[in-house]
């Protein structure tokens, strides 16, 4: 896959996403695509990553891949999804998963949204 990437002047994301959600595909391949898939510049990787996390047919692996891949995202793109992932995603360990890395965003938004969440009733 990292040759892939490397190519100049080719719009690699689609195809990235396309891989990640081929089931028939070994794990490893998946969750490097998505890897990847973060890596790829533009808000349009933003929304197929969130797009992987909401899809019930992908994989909690995946789902898991892709919120990490969220946070390396620059953070106007990634903690905006980070913090709508951690409050309404079905999943407690996708939700857990990206409030460990929206922790590490050091980002004003995630301590107002530990602060919600600790402070809630």
């Amino acid at each position: 896959m990292f040759p892939a990437v490397l190519v100049d002047s080719v719009t690699v994301w689609p195809d990235l996403l396309r891989l990640a959600r081929t089931p028939a595909l070994p794990r490893e391949t998946r969750r490097s695509a998505v890897f990847w898939l973060g890596q790829a510049a533009g808000e349009a990787a933003t929304r197929g990553l969130t797009e992987l996390v909401d899809d019930a047919a992908v994989g909690l692996d995946v789902k898991e891949s892709a919120v990490f891949a969220l946070s390396q995202r620059p953070r106007d793109e990634g903690v905006p999804a980070l913090i709508r992932i951690a409050r309404t995603h079905p999943s407690p360990g996708v939700r857990k998963k990206a409030l460990f890395w929206l922790g590490q965003s050091e980002d004003p938004r995630a301590l107002a949204l530990f602060e919600e969440l600790l402070t809630k009733p």
